[in-house]
C-alpha cells in the first residue's frame, strides 16, 4: 500500500458513512407510517424508526471509539517523545471523569409520574444517568461558548 492510498481511507470512510446516513434518512422520512393504538388514541409511527435508531447508535459508538483510539495514540506518542508532557492527556481524562462524577451526583433519581408508561427505564439508575448526560452537555456547551467569547475578548488585549 502506498502512503497516498492510506491518506484516502478517511475520505472514503467519510463518504461511505454519509451515503449510508442519506439512505437511512430517506427511508425514515419518506417511508410509510403505521398506526399504533394506545389508551384509545391512535399514534402514527414511522416504519423505519428502528433502523434509524440503530444507525444513530452505530454512529455514536463509532465516534466514541475513534475518539478514544486517537487519544490513546496521542498519549502513547507523547509519552515516547516527552514523558513530562504525557501527563496533560491524563489530566484531561481525570477532569472528564470528575465532570461525570459531579454531574451524576447532581442528578435526581426520583421516579417520574407518567400515566400509561409501563417501561422499565423510569427507575433511579436510568434517571440519574440521564441527568448526568444532560448536565455534562450543559457544562460542555457553556465551556464552548465561554471559550469562544474569551478568545474574542482576548484578541482586543493583544
Amino acid at each position: 500500500m502506498t502512503v497516498s492510498f492510506l491518506n484516502k481511507i478517511p475520505r472514503i470512510v467519510m463518504y461511505a458513512l454519509i451515503g449510508i446516513t442519506a439512505v437511512v434518512a430517506v427511508l425514515f422520512y419518506a417511508g410509510a407510517d403505521y398506526s399504533v393504538s394506545y389508551n384509545n388514541t391512535e399514534y402514527s409511527v414511522p416504519t423505519h424508526i428502528d433502523l434509524f435508531m440503530i444507525w444513530t447508535y452505530i454512529l455514536f459508538g463509532f465516534s466514541v471509539l475513534v475518539t478514544l483510539v486517537a487519544i490513546a495514540v496521542k498519549f502513547i506518542l507523547s509519552a515516547i517523545k516527552n514523558p513530562k508532557n504525557a501527563i496533560k492527556p491524563l489530566c484531561f481524562l481525570a477532569g472528564c471523569i470528575l465532570l461525570f462524577v459531579i454531574a451524576y451526583a447532581l442528578g435526581d433519581g426520583t421516579p417520574l409520574n407518567m400515566p400509561g408508561y409501563e417501561g422499565v427505564q423510569n427507575v433511579y439508575k436510568w434517571l440519574k444517568i440521564t441527568d448526568m448526560f444532560l448536565f455534562v452537555t450543559y457544562a460542555l456547551f457553556i465551556a464552548a461558548f465561554g471559550s469562544i467569547a474569551l478568545s474574542n475578548i482576548a484578541k482586543y488585549f493583544k
